[in-house]
């Protein structure tokens, strides 16, 4: 009992720090963080295919702007067993990884990209039913141009490439593995960051069009975390109808 608290805790931590971007306009307002879910995974096995591109969707190639953002982001019950809510807490601000190779990885763990979006808009989606009820997943829209966008997803693939594990962001040294991404947008990135005498959270970042959606899951159990496949599926296809 007293790990899970402690896992907990450490879960609202986090989730603070991902609620908004450093840097950058953020008048998107909240932010989500991540949670364990009996759906399907889409974080999966650990394997070299960190990214799986998706055919070009009709998702805008220009910024959204945050009323835009915030007509795309899920609400309310619009997923079964999730209920979604803005999150609109402000990060602290992300680590500094070492090696270098690793900081976009840290980057995305606190939801502080660099270079920062032009707007950005954090949801917490609780898991209200099945196994994973009470555990949450934080999902934070991010509005960049097309080139910039693309970046965010070439810079975390590189960073998959070249780091395996590194100090910083957290007191313990955290590895890096990449995961297997879902058939979502036009682009996609899945990895697992597993810290030192804890259990691994898990990543999925997908690009439509210009717009770059970050899923965060952290498991409140002790054991391995995974982005719940449906809140993905749902959130891309209201981006893409938006």
């Amino acid at each position: 009992m007293r790990i899970r608290q402690v896992k907990l805790a450490a879960f609202l931590s986090t989730a603070v720090l991902v609620a908004g971007c450093g840097g950058g306009g953020s008048d998107g307002g909240s932010d989500a963080k991540v949670s364990p879910s009996e759906s399907p995974s889409v974080s999966g096995p650990a394997d070299t295919s960190a990214s799986s591109p998706a055919p070009t969707s009709e998702a805008p190639a220009d910024p959204l702007g945050a009323a835009q953002l915030k007509s795309a982001a899920l609400s309310g019950t619009e997923v079964d067993g999730f209920q979604i809510t803005d999150f609109p807490a402000k990060p602290a601000g992300g680590g500094t990884a070492r090696p270098a190779a690793c900081q976009p990885l840290e980057n995305m763990r606190t939801a502080s990209p660099d270079p920062a979006p032009k707007h950005f808009l954090g949801l917490l989606a609780y898991a209200t039913a099945g196994s994973s009820a009470g555990s949450a997943t934080t999902i934070g829209l991010m509005a960049y141009d097309r080139p910039g966008a693309e970046g965010i997803l070439d810079g975390l693939r590189t960073a998959l490439e070249k780091c395996t594990a590194y100090e910083g962001g957290v007191p313990a040294r955290t590895t890096a593995k990449a995961g297997t991404a879902p058939d979502a947008g036009d682009d996609a990135v899945a990895f697992d960051l597993h810290t030192q005498d804890d259990s691994s959270d898990a990543l999925v970042v997908v690009r439509s069009g210009a717009t770059v959606v970050l899923f965060y899951t952290v498991s409140g159990t002790g054991s391995s975390a995974e982005v719940p496949g449906e809140l993905v599926s749902a959130q891309i296809k209201k981006l893409e109808q938006a």
